[in-house]
């Protein structure tokens, strides 16, 4: 099922949402904690660095962005890395290892498959079983591996994006967040924070005091875009993708739910609407992943890297 992020979950909602959907995040909430504190399965000791990256918020927070800068650093450091995905939406239950030239979104997830340009990246459920196939990396990136109880890991960090910070501060269904961040803060070995230049940081000063926090800021290259465009996503916090164009002249947004699966008459109909604004369409390197390939030459990306204040790689010290 792909649905999109409700309004009211970074607003305040209404009396009546409220009364019918807080009993359900309390009892989510409840369920959450008892699985997080579920024992791990599984153990590689010191052999092998295990590193979990998850965002406390459903999607949109940049966790991908994360993972591939971090992935970046330790390869620059000379060391072996190989990422750890379930790979989200995939329709196989095979372990396996992306193959950029032969796998297709469906097959492997679409953000396994766009990292799996730059870094070895394994699918399946059990991040065990597919660490077996990593032989020789010396850290094991665990994405979207916060609440997999399957291989235990060294080091946990939480991605936050500055702009979606957590919402409107409940649970879900009533709103974004799928942890209580204060409930398993003492679990927690850093928060990667993510912000966009040159703008306010006030979700910082609502973080725990007594976990490191890593900042970075957005980097975009544009490469040739220019002219009228029209930018279209399904990602789980649109308004983050859209508020980067504000130097362009952009006709039209689409938002589609996230991780939305494109098909011939939704491409069909983007090419349709931008020819007849005469715009340029645009979208995010994981979107471009689920479109399919006839049409791709017809859409621009935007590139997005990090650029960290504080020295990341103190994280694996």
């Amino acid at each position: 099922m792909f649905l999109k992020a409700p309004d009211f979950w970074y607003s305040s909602p209404s009396f009546w949402l409220t009364l019918v959907l807080k009993p359900f995040s309390v009892a989510y909430g409840f369920i959450a904690h008892r699985l997080y504190k579920r024992p791990y399965k599984h153990n590689l000791g010191s052999n092998n660095q295990v590193i979990a990256i998850g965002g406390a918020t459903v999607g949109g927070s940049g966790k991908t962005v994360v993972v591939r800068s971090l992935c970046q650093t330790l390869m620059n450091q000379g060391l072996c890395v190989a990422v750890l995905s379930r790979g989200y939406g995939r329709s196989k239950n095979d372990i396996r290892q992306v193959n950029i030239d032969t796998d297709k979104y469906q097959d492997v997830g679409d953000e396994p498959l766009m990292l799996s340009k730059t870094f070895p990246i394994f699918v399946g459920r059990d991040r065990f079983e597919a660490a077996k196939l990593a032989t020789n990396a010396q850290y094991l990136i665990l994405d979207d591996g916060i609440t997999q109880r399957s291989l235990k890991p060294h080091k946990k960090i939480i991605v936050l994006n500055a702009d979606q910070g957590f919402g409107n501060g409940e649970l879900l269904p009533l709103g974004p967040n799928r942890l209580d961040l204060e409930k398993i803060k003492f679990d927690i070995d850093a928060i990667c924070l993510i912000y966009e230049k040159n703008k306010g940081n006030k979700i910082a000063l609502e973080l725990p005091k007594d976990i490191p926090v890593y900042r970075g800021y957005c980097k975009y290259n544009f490469g040739n875009l220019s002219g009228r465009i029209m930018p279209f996503c399904g990602i789980g916090f649109p308004k983050k993708f859209f508020q980067i164009f504000s130097n362009f002249e952009v006709c039209k947004t689409m938002a589609f739910p996230d991780h939305y699966p494109y098909k011939d008459e939704d491409l069909q109909q983007l090419i349709h609407e931008a020819a007849r604004l005469r715009a340029q369409l645009v979208t995010t390197e994981k979107d471009l992943m689920r479109v399919p390939e006839i049409y791709r030459d017809k859409i621009k990306t935007v590139i997005v890297d990090l650029v960290w204040e504080t020295q990341i790689s103190e994280l694996f010290m």
